[in-house]
């Protein structure tokens, strides 16, 4: 049987919880005091009027949020393929790596309860040389402080760490789900938004599509791939010549009733590391979510 470092897996599942942690954090009401939307559904919040020809003033809106979403839904779907030769030829840790990376049916789904800061995930991979040709299956439970998480290639038992000690591991800072941290991520994502509008990323109102039954606006981002080729060749040029983005396109969809994210679609394509299309969905904002911890007699005594 393959064995995986355990502290490798605990920074993995720690990212699932960032991801999380950042759409609920996107995932917030337009302005103080923010009353239920024309869904009628709990948690919904009535829209600030956009207008609705203008990607620009959309995205303004979705970013003007202040208030968080109580519970969510969300799904992240990743395809494609990470070619082992690139990675190796970019000196990277998975030298060792046999076989490519093939990706497609990778998912990660399940609630997200952001009022008390608890969420419940389950995990899918395909079958990888790298994990011994067997698909792995995983849930990840985060509740009151700890994160919970067991691995079909580790045993049917959870481990449990804790999430504070396990943040404190990572390279970015885990947003809590108070008020203040959401303005904190909201002033994050508008630096972001100007550091692509000084990079000439351009905004296009598509049309309007159907999330989950719902009318999402869908706005697609123009990526200036001569600038970023420019700045991979510079960073690159002795570990990686010749390295280049070959294609890439950045999709967002927003909930037209209460100007929260739908979907996220990032797509990508280099002739030496391969392709790859990660897309996030987020649905049933509000909805009721119960999160449980797992009964003792199914966490391993021993701990990491």
């Amino acid at each position: 049987m393959l064995r995986v470092p355990k502290p490798a897996l605990s920074i993995l599942v720690g990212l699932v919880v960032v991801i999380a942690s950042a759409c609920s954090s996107s995932a917030a009401t337009p302005g103080a005091g923010g009353t239920s939307g024309p869904t009628g559904g709990p948690g919904g919040a009535s829209a600030v009027a956009a207008n609705p020809n203008d990607p620009n003033s959309i995205i303004t809106q979705v970013l003007s949020s202040s208030t968080a979403a109580k519970s969510f839904h969300i799904k992240i779907e990743v395809n494609g393929t990470i070619k082992a030769a690139g990675l190796q030829s970019a000196g990277s840790a998975a030298a060792g790596l046999k076989g490519d990376l093939k990706l497609d049916g990778t998912a990660i789904e399940g609630d997200v309860d952001v009022a008390n800061q608890a969420a419940h995930l389950s995990l899918n991979l395909p079958p990888m040389a790298a994990l011994g040709n067997a698909p792995l299956t995983g849930d990840l439970i985060v509740k009151d402080a700890a994160l919970y998480y067991k691995v079909s290639l580790l045993g049917p038992k959870y481990t449990k760490t804790d999430l504070g000690s396990l943040t404190s591991a990572l390279p970015v800072t885990v947003p809590s789900a108070d008020p203040s941290a959401l303005a904190g991520m909201a002033d994050e994502i508008a630096k972001m938004r100007q550091q692509l509008d000084a990079a000439g990323v351009k905004a296009t109102l598509v049309g309007v599509e159907q999330i989950g039954g719902k009318d999402a606006y869908h706005i697609s981002f123009s990526i200036p791939l001569d600038k970023i080729n420019t700045e991979i060749a510079a960073a690159a040029a002795s570990e990686a010549p010749g390295m280049k983005i070959d294609s890439a396109s950045f999709d967002i969809w927003t909930y037209k009733d209460t100007n929260q994210f739908a979907k996220i679609q990032i797509k990508g394509a280099a002739s030496m590391l391969g392709n790859l299309d990660a897309t996030i969905t987020i649905t049933k904002y509000g909805d009721p979510v119960t999160v449980a911890a797992p009964a003792a007699s199914d966490i391993n005594a021993a701990t990491p």
